[in-house]
């Protein structure tokens, strides 16, 4: 079967594989981005800020109908660690035992962020991947 295939089919073949699984997580998270703007807020308190950079520890603990959650989203991206150049922003906007707005899903109030709505280069991400898997389906096509 994969003997009668061309270089630029494998190639497809190996395009699909690897931008599948990515494009399906972007668009998730960008689909959680857009509808967290939506979501009811509560007061939250960080628990743990340690070594924002290259991996950081954010922990903060919120609280919903008298369930107590913790949760280390700041926000729906494809990475949680926030990206280097931004490490001093982060340090500085989140400190030990900091009292913060934490806006959590309604219907799942384990889930939950910091900064609804914030993108970082997801929408890129998607155009990206959308244009690799369609390459890819164009390859195999072929």
């Amino acid at each position: 079967m994969f003997t009668s295939l061309t270089q630029i089919q494998i190639s497809g073949i190996l395009a699909l594989l690897v931008a599948t699984p990515f494009l399906i997580k972007s668009v998730h998270n960008l689909y959680l981005t857009t509808i967290s703007r939506q979501w009811p807020k509560v007061s939250g308190t960080i628990k743990e800020v340690s070594g924002f950079g290259v991996k950081h520890s954010l922990l903060y603990e919120y609280t919903v109908n008298r369930n107590t959650y913790k949760s280390t989203n700041i926000c729906y991206t494809n990475t949680n660690s926030p990206k280097h150049r931004n490490a001093k922003e982060f340090e500085k906007r989140y400190t030990l035992n900091q009292i913060v707005d934490v806006f959590y899903n309604p219907n799942k109030p384990k889930q939950a962020v910091l900064e609804p709505g914030k993108t970082d280069g997801l929408v890129l991400a998607v155009f990206m991947l959308s244009v690799i898997f369609v390459g890819g389906w164009i390859a195999v096509l072929q």
